[in-house]
């Protein structure tokens, strides 16, 4: 099995809704953590997308992923109210970027 069905599969997709806005964010735990995607812009915050994704123009696994299981209908849905929104993407974001720093 592919590691994007392996990822779907094993419910590594991730999808944070804010209600009532209906904003979304998209997380994708990896191996080595967890990466926010956004499917609709194509950008991811692993390493692969900063070092192959932009210079070759393939998208990463785990934006591949993403759009697996949206195709699919399986990935898990955390809901969660606007006025977390604001800390829940500065935390993605401090993630990502002590990911990057690794």
């Amino acid at each position: 099995m592919s590691r994007i069905h392996n990822t779907v599969d094993s419910g590594s997709v991730k999808m944070l809704r804010f209600i009532p806005s209906g904003r979304r964010l998209w997380i994708v735990v990896g191996k080595d953590g967890e990466y926010w995607t956004d499917p609709e812009l194509g950008f991811c915050s692993c390493k692969d997308y900063y070092f192959s994704t932009l210079s070759k123009g393939h998208p990463c696994y785990h934006l591949n992923s993403v759009h697996q299981a949206l195709l699919e209908d399986k990935f898990r849905v955390f809901e969660f109210s606007d006025g977390d929104y604001t800390a829940l993407l500065q935390a993605v974001a401090e993630d990502s970027a002590n990911q990057l720093l690794r």
